[in-house]
């Protein structure tokens, strides 16, 4: 039963991811409205006929509800099994809440037009329902093991490094999200001038979007590097969690960065696109699991 309980977990999050994936290809692919304006039914019909954006968008739809579903049950099954367990408690909620959250405004954009603003918050929303089933599945997955590598607590400046910069990630994530959804991802050209010889452009309209998105990323890289040079500093041996995940931090923000270039300069690649989501769903996972560590060890 318990290794049951850890492959539901692993698959939960896997099909969350595939979710998040399958919304980034309905956005890439201007499938938005490839049911028209009418859900739950697709184009009048319950199962619709074949269009390539129809069945982008009813795909989407099919892998909403699954995921609905399969995250209820995990999150309950969660709650029963560590009834007693405040953190299981909260990212279960967090995992349920949010994922319904999602699902409705992604009703609401079909139904009504919405802004870039609002399009944008949606990606945000199911980013958090990701990361609370990402998280929960965490938990079970190292539940036996935790003793192992947690060896004491983290500093006080360690801590609010760590949040911060998850801060910092997410609205720089919406800031992104909200690029795609203005149509300024290719409002800068080149790499790493905006385009031409010109380095820093004229910071209006979409350009200027774009731009203070690239710098955004510059900074989050700097702040993420800063969290791993502390971790392999301090914590090495003690916190052998957050010294890994801070490592895998680094690694997924380059790949972050070189699959964002590759977006622009291959005119938005779909498969540029898509690496882009993944890349960053993963990293604002990883962030999230080195903040709730922190909370996590005995007091120094």
């Amino acid at each position: 039963m318990r290794n049951l309980f850890k492959i539901t977990a692993i698959f939960t999050t896997i099909v969350m991811f595939i979710l998040m994936i399958a919304g980034s290809l309905v956005t890439t692919t201007g499938s938005g409205l490839g049911c028209g304006n009418e859900w739950p039914l697709c184009n009048g019909q319950l199962i619709p006929e074949y269009a390539v954006a129809t069945m982008i968008e009813y795909t989407h739809r099919l892998i909403t509800a699954f995921a609905g579903l399969l995250v209820l049950a995990f999150s309950i099954w969660a709650w029963i099994r560590y009834r007693r367990n405040r953190e299981v408690k909260i990212l279960a909620i967090m995992s349920i809440a949010f994922i319904v959250i999602e699902s409705l405004l992604g009703a609401s954009a079909v139904i009504w037009p919405q802004s870039a603003e609002a399009l944008a918050l949606h990606f945000g929303l199911s980013l958090i329902a990701f990361t609370g089933v990402f998280l929960l599945s965490m938990f079970v997955i190292q539940k036996d093991r935790s003793d192992h590598f947690i060896k004491g607590a983290v500093t006080g400046k360690f801590k609010w490094l760590a949040w911060f910069t998850l801060l910092f990630t997410y609205c720089d994530i919406y800031l992104g999200a909200y690029v795609r959804h203005k149509g300024a991802s290719l409002a800068c050209t080149s790499f790493p001038a905006c385009y031409g010889n010109t380095l820093i452009p004229k910071l209006s309209g979409t350009t200027g979007i774009h731009f203070a998105h690239r710098f955004a990323a510059l900074v989050l890289f700097v702040l993420i590097i800063w969290i791993m040079v502390s971790a392999i500093k301090q914590y090495k041996e003690t916190r052998r969690d957050i010294y890994y995940a801070s490592i895998i931090a680094v690694a997924l923000t380059i790949a972050q960065i070189f699959s964002g270039i590759f977006v622009v300069m291959s005119r938005l690649n779909v498969f540029a696109t898509l690496s882009h989501s993944a890349f960053i769903t993963a990293l604002f996972a990883t962030l999230s699991y080195i903040c709730v560590q922190t909370l996590k060890g005995k007091r120094r």
